[in-house]
């Protein structure tokens, strides 16, 4: 019996091979992030971290959309509720947090409308690919809500991120993947096993080069020159150490594929 059966309600979670599809699963509300399915979220990362036979994830949405934020129903001003920002943005920041922590690759197959929190999943995701009827948004500033500075500005800089908060337009896919927030564009029939397909071939690679990478990339980004040399040194002599180096050079003196 699997052993995350009945475990998420609002989650689908399936094993394929060495890669963990985990979908939001509340297509009727386009996968808002109700506080249950926050909760979720971060019991499914600690599963996907603490299981050795899962080297890659794969986080996608049912339905029409991928995410479309917090469900602001739960925080309906007209019922006296406001939204604690411990149970709405701070919520949704310590998942993206646990997702640049996990040690290993998560790719975000969005497969329809990204806005809000939702925005902040794909951007929190190492990876991105989009189907060809995807859309992104940066929405906050409808709710009267300051937008999501940091990880927008990262991926497409200063004055396309400022554009993007201040309007909160919609964006279509295409137009997301020019600016750099989705890695690649695929027809929609193709998203899912394109994003399986390249988390497999992750998940063959060498974990613990994987690991150190994706944590060296992230750690790089504001520091100057030497400083961020000298983190990818750390990473490579670290990963040197390795009986996956051993293994990777030894297969290319015998001109085979590595085994990791």
């Amino acid at each position: 019996m699997d052993k995350h059966a009945g475990k998420f309600p609002d989650l689908i979670y399936e094993r394929k091979g060495a890669v963990a599809l985990v979908t939001l699963n509340r297509p009727l509300v386009l996968n808002a992030l109700s506080t249950a399915l926050h909760k979720q979220l971060f019991a499914v990362l600690r599963d996907v971290k603490d299981d050795a036979a899962v080297r890659a994830m794969v986080l996608t949405g049912a339905g029409r959309g991928f995410c479309a934020g917090d469900d602001m129903k739960e925080s309906d001003p007209r019922d006296g509720i406001l939204p604690p920002e411990q149970e709405t943005e701070i919520v949704w920041h310590n998942i993206v947090r646990k997702m640049r922590a996990l040690p290993k690759p998560i790719i975000a197959a969005v497969n329809g409308i990204a806005c809000g929190a939702g925005s902040g999943l794909v951007l929190g995701s190492d990876i991105r690919i989009a189907s060809d009827q995807a859309r992104f948004a940066d929405i906050f500033i409808r709710r009267g809500i300051a937008g999501g500075a940091y990880l927008l500005t990262k991926a497409v800089g200063t004055a396309r991120s400022l554009e993007l908060i201040m309007t909160g337009d919609i964006i279509d896919a295409q137009e997301a993947h020019r600016l750099g927030i989705f890695n690649r564009v695929v027809p929609a029939e193709r998203l899912i096993p394109t994003a399986l397909d390249l988390a497999a071939r992750l998940a063959d690679g060498p974990q613990l080069a994987l690991a150190l990478s994706k944590s060296a990339v992230y750690e790089v980004q504001d520091m100057d020159l030497d400083s961020g040399l000298k983190i990818e040194e750390r990473s490579k002599l670290s990963s040197l150490k390795s009986k996956e180096v051993q293994e990777g050079i030894i297969a290319f003196v015998d001109k085979r594929r590595a085994s990791f």
